[in-house]
């Protein structure tokens, strides 16, 4: 028998370079996409939840204002425990927004992120076809949480840019084998990688598709060498600035990452403790700003000497290894629990209420597309793609896919983690849509039936009940929180009240009203506050804290 023939497919239109700008396919989705995130900007602008720093959203905020104040260097934040792109970043943002106003940043990020669209366009025209491009950039430029990235002091949406545009490049070297592209796709791995490294998890990937790209090897051993080395330097240089200011700042740091807390995130995930949804250990106080400093004191502790920030992070690596070692049982059923929260169709929360994810995932009553649209119909069109056998042309997508998930079950998921997978599953889900279509208008009766039923699977798999509903004394102390970063006393004692009123047993409202209360002299109601989070803490040396605060605060009574 002859060898199959591959099906013939359309090339891009954007490919043509011929066509009039204002009519080619990337002029047209970014000009929809750009215009519905103005829309969006425009019917949310002053809006309270809008222009107001979340949890590290005002961590981000307040580096850029030391930024500003001390200078690039920022000594006194010495070694990062955050990854510092974004501040950097949104210096530089404020300056160019400021005649807009605090919210111009969102008009900026929006702008830039329009883009997407036309990458993913891009990136799947040139993968499968025409229609499946025109298809992806539709679904990208209607991306709820893209919309909700876009509009928070966070790096995330950065993220998303730049891998997509990594994608698009290293698509673009495999076809025209140009160094400037795997210069390109380094660049833009590289900037990711300032926003969160796991990307990082990707450049081996990367490597072996530029090698394969190189094939037959022994002929062109010289061009893929010199590829490969502008690749890896491009991923390096956007570290270098950062590396520089460390070893400027901090004594004796070397040429590693911005920040040494990849032991602790792993921790954080991985240990009798966690739920695979970012459950801090009972040794670790609540929210971002205390967690790094806990962590530390913790592993000093347990060593019984001081440890550098790198020696943390090899510390709690080894607990994590230990945990795996010893309850093996216990770590792999975690590790599965993660896999199915990584597809679920809620949004795992970290830094955001559901109530103001749903809302800004909307442009007036109108819903925008949702993680849970995209990753069931994403994971079916992976599926698909491996059941037909044509994705070894395009295996990048599906390591790019399979890297985001791993990393995710490695660590834990949470909203903002899994959001950057979207890249790659947008395409996937883009081509389920067309390859359905094409199957019911040929009347494929075998082909639609199997694509029905694989999708039917995938979705049913997404709507489990894994993640429960929002934890209101949770919500409720977030927005505390946030009322207290803003200097709103009243509204954040309240708020306090409400999260220890919807559980009792949540021990850091009671320590946060104390002490707001303590600080604002209403000692009666700190005492009270503190008492009720007296038998809540099983740390040793938090409880003769607290016991000495509360002893402090009844001699303070007794004297008045």
């Amino acid at each position: 028998m002859g060898r199959r023939k591959r099906r013939s497919r359309s090339a891009p239109p954007s490919l043509d370079a011929e066509r009039p700008l204002w009519t080619r396919p990337e002029t047209i989705l970014f000009a929809a996409a750009f215009a519905l995130r103005a829309l969006h900007w425009w019917a949310y602008r002053g809006d309270f939840w809008f222009e107001t720093p979340l949890l590290d959203d005002n961590i981000f905020v307040s580096w850029a204002d030391v930024i500003v104040k001390e200078g690039p260097l920022t000594r006194s934040l010495g070694a990062f425990d955050f990854n510092p792109a974004y501040p950097y970043l949104l210096v530089v943002l404020r300056f160019l927004s400021a005649p807009l106003g605090g919210s111009g940043v969102f008009l900026l990020q929006h702008a830039a992120c329009a883009l997407v669209p036309v990458l993913l366009y891009r990136v799947s025209a040139r993968v499968f076809d025409a229609p499946t491009g025109w298809t992806a950039g539709v679904l990208a430029a209607l991306y709820g949480p893209a919309f909700f990235y876009e509009s928070r002091f966070l790096g995330e949406c950065w993220i998303f840019l730049f891998n997509a545009a990594c994608l698009w490049a290293l698509l673009e070297g495999a076809r025209t084998a140009r160094t400037r592209w795997w210069a390109l796709a380094g660049l833009t791995l590289g900037f990711s990688n300032l926003f969160r490294p796991n990307v990082l998890v990707f450049v081996p990937f990367a490597l072996a598709w530029l090698v394969r790209s190189h094939l037959p090897l022994r002929e062109r051993w010289r061009e893929a060498a010199s590829s490969a080395a502008f690749f890896l330097l491009c991923v390096w240089l956007p570290l270098l600035p950062f590396q520089l200011r460390n070893r400027a700042v901090v004594p004796g740091a070397g040429w590693g990452l911005t920040t040494a807390s990849g032991g602790v995130n792993l921790y954080l995930g991985n240990n009798p403790e966690a739920d695979g949804l970012n459950q801090a250990p009972s040794f670790v106080r609540y929210g971002p700003g205390h967690e790094y400093q806990d962590f530390k004191e913790e592993a000093e502790r347990r060593a019984g000497k001081a440890l550098t920030k790198a020696e943390v992070s090899s510390f709690w690596t080894a607990r994590t290894l230990d945990w795996f070692r010893e309850r093996p049982g216990a770590a792999l059923g975690l590790m599965a629990r993660k896999a199915g929260f990584f597809w679920n169709f809620r949004e795992p929360p970290d830094n955001f209420f559901l109530s103001l994810f749903e809302r800004f995932t909307k442009i007036g009553g109108w819903p925008l597309l949702a993680w849970g649209f995209i990753a069931p119909l994403g994971l079916a069109g992976l599926l698909w793609s491996v059941a037909l056998g044509d994705g070894r042309r395009f295996w990048i997508l599906h390591a790019y896919v399979a890297v985001y998930f791993g990393v995710n079950v490695m660590f834990y998921i949470l909203s903002r983690y899994r959001f950057p997978a979207a890249a790659g599953l947008i395409p996937f889900a883009a081509f389920a849509l067309v390859a359905a279509k094409r199957a019911v208008s040929s009347l494929a009766g075998f082909k639609t039936l199997a694509l029905g039923v694989l999708t039917a699977v995938c979705v049913g798999f997404s709507r489990l009940n894994l993640i429960g509903e929002e934890d209101k004394a949770v919500s409720h102390y977030s927005m505390a929180v946030i009322y207290a970063n803003q200097g709103w006393k009243d509204q954040a004692a309240v708020e306090y009240g409400k999260s220890i009123e919807a559980n009792p047993s949540f021990k850091p409202a009671y320590v946060n009203l104390g002490i707001l209360e303590g600080n604002r002299g209403n000692y009666a109601q700190s005492l009270k506050a503190l008492e009720g989070a007296l038998p809540l803490e099983t740390d040793p040396r938090r409880r003769r804290a607290l016991s000495s605060n509360i002893e402090a605060l009844k001699a303070r009574l007794a004297a008045h």
